[in-house]
């Protein structure tokens, strides 16, 4: 059984990530590419959209099936988005850092 979510028990882990790279110089590479693999699979399985308002949010995945609640302790990720994409090795006109701040900006609203 596996169960992918950004809520309670694991909120911390992406954020602690870019912080890791960000406090150790921008030198230790995989843990900003840890970072950018997880906010991938944020917005490849986890990010979902509510009906019929629209609103941003980021469900949970068990088993490879859709739980579409968002657990509370997830809105810290709009001002990770935000801090990933302003610091994003790519800049912030990249394509990534363009989608992480759209994202963030979006849950920020919806939380």
């Amino acid at each position: 059984d596996f169960r992918y979510t950004f809520g309670g028990r694991v909120d911390s882990f992406y954020e602690y990530m870019l912080k890791l790279w960000i406090q150790g110089g921008k030198r230790e590479k995989k843990y900003r590419m840890m970072y950018d693999e997880s906010m991938d699979g944020l917005h490849k399985i986890l990010l979902q959209h509510s009906e019929p308002n629209r609103l941003t949010y980021i469900g949970q995945n068990e088993n490879d099936k859709a739980i579409d609640e968002m657990d509370h302790l997830a809105c810290f990720a709009s001002g990770m988005l935000a801090l990933g994409a302003y610091t994003d090795p790519n800049g912030l006109d990249s394509d990534r850092a363009q989608r992480d701040l759209r994202t963030g900006k979006a849950l920020a609203y919806t939380c």
